[in-house]
């Protein structure tokens, strides 16, 4: 419990540049979302502070989360990590592109001083940081001048309650505006304060000028909204980078007392789906097949037909047994409707491709007697005749998310190297590419994007962790075949 009066003007008061926003609007391409760093407590007892809710809002305001934890909640014993374990924690997130950081109360001199080398070291492009100030019972004295001196010179936005406001009066007749305008001296650019009552006020620059500041009064009254809903949700509206300060902490007034969107009529934000989840899993997969020479040496021409021709083989080699998987399927699927039409589409179309891939290429028939099947092929086929050989509705959904890389990455290698602008002369990678124009494939990957998420709702988080694990094992997949066939294919 903090008792100490703190007299903030004798604070050093250490200025930063504003904040640069990123002025990226949610979705960029469907699937790439923002990123809220959430740093403090991890309690799974409870469902009203630390990473618990956080994860929740951000999914609900269409964002990911990435948590740093600083303590654990063991039922009534709060448990402060060493910061060797925040530092390896923070230490790989310095180069990480993250679009808001969500400060929580933490419960130690140390801890805060790590937070704050981080928030130093960050990459030039800085990323609003929001600061919740609210449970006195984590903050002693020098944790709370240590936060105060270190942490809120970085911030955007602090939330306070009136308790903690009661700790840094410098005399009993400051009043709660007098405090704030005196942090917001610091560094922020927002004070939230939180009153007895649940009321909730805002002192915020007025046109970027320190020495001018208003204090307004926020709509939302209630004992049963928290502090950590509030500075979940305005972090996670700051990091869609289209909102200005003040408009975001107002929805994330709103949101934090209604937990609905629909009382926001003007906020157009999608909760952050499965199908993301799982691809933001696989980013630096999609990232590494975006620099394999195969792809690269297909879009400038250089790449040898030989080198593709043997790529086609490998292709109607995977082609068969994504049949055999896709046959399993549709026997074991009794459960729902739109899934066994989806799947029996899949087939039929699987089935063309068989016919038609070696003849539009002008290959001659082939089987493993003649040309082996390449290692990547041989583990990628394996795995998805697995797939095909169980039944229920969760081996359905996995069989679903097996399925899904091979249309999504070649969709996203596509989508690639139609914003290069380069057009290969030779016609068949022309053709590829001009394969990713067509509306009606990008709607049918919407649809099969849309039947997982619908599938994967029902999901435990346990079935959703098992359910990442395969799709990205088949994502590895996916580029270990391209770079077999470049590297087996320079041999054929």
């Amino acid at each position: 419990m903090v008792t100490a009066i703190f007299n903030i003007d004798r604070m050093e008061k250490t200025l930063m540049s504003t904040i640069t926003k990123k002025s990226s609007v949610y979705p960029v391409d469907g699937l790439s979302v923002p990123t809220v760093l959430c740093i403090g407590v991890h309690d799974a007892t409870s469902h009203t502070i630390g990473s618990v809710v956080n994860i929740s809002i951000n999914q609900k305001l269409g964002c990911r989360t990435h948590p740093v934890i600083t303590s654990v909640c063991t039922g009534q014993n709060e448990i402060n990590l060493p910061t060797s374990v925040i530092s390896c924690q923070l230490q790989p997130l310095r180069q990480m592109l993250i679009d808001s950081i969500n400060i929580d109360a933490v419960g130690c001199v140390e801890s805060v001083e790590e937070i704050r080398e981080f928030l130093r070291n960050l990459d030039s492009k800085k990323s609003p940081v929001v600061l919740n100030l609210n449970n006195e019972a984590r903050l002693n004295d020098d944790v709370l001048q240590a936060t105060i001196d270190s942490i809120l010179p970085f911030c955007s936005v602090v939330i306070i309650t009136h308790d903690v406001i009661k700790c840094l009066r410098s005399n009993e007749q400051q009043s709660m505006q007098n405090v704030a305008s005196k942090l917001l001296t610091m560094g922020p650019e927002a004070i939230v304060v939180q009153d007895e009552n649940g009321q909730r006020y805002v002192v915020i620059n007025d046109n970027n000028e320190r020495s001018q500041s208003s204090y307004s009064l926020l709509p939302t009254r209630s004992h049963n909204s928290y502090t950590e809903d509030l500075s979940a949700a305005i972090a996670a509206f700051l990091a869609h980078g289209n909102l200005t300060l003040s408009t975001a902490i107002a929805y994330g007034d709103s949101y934090s007392t209604a937990r609905e969107l629909h009382q926001l009529p003007d906020v157009r934000i999608l909760p952050y789906t499965f199908v993301q989840e799982m691809w933001s899993f696989v980013d630096d997969i999609h990232k590494r097949i975006l620099t394999l020479p195969f792809i690269n040496k297909m879009l400038d021409s250089t790449l040898n037909e030989r080198i593709h021709d043997y790529y086609i083989i490998q292709d109607y080699y995977f082609f068969l047994d994504r049949g055999y998987m896709l046959n399993g399927l549709v026997n074991h699927c009794i459960h729902d409707t739109e899934v066994l039409e989806f799947l029996k589409t899949q087939l039929e179309k699987n089935k063309k491709y068989i016919n038609t891939i070696l003849v539009d290429n002008n290959l001659p028939p082939c089987d493993e007697n003649t040309i082996e099947k390449m290692p990547a092929c041989v583990y990628y086929t394996r795995m998805m005749r697995e797939l095909g050989e169980h039944r229920g509705i969760l081996a359905t959904i996995a069989g679903l998310v097996g399925l899904l890389p091979c249309t999504l990455i070649y969709a996203k290698v596509g989508d690639w190297m139609i914003e290069s602008g380069i057009r290969p002369t030779i016609k068949r990678y022309a053709d590829f590419i001009d394969a990713y124009y067509d509306q009606a494939r990008h709607d049918r990957l919407a649809h099969f994007i849309e039947l997982i998420n619908r599938l994967a709702n029902n999901c435990s988080h346990e079935q959703k962790l098992k359910l990442k694990e395969i799709f990205r094992q088949i994502c590895e997949y996916e580029y270990a075949f391209w770079d077999d066939a470049y590297q087996y294919g320079m041999h054929y």
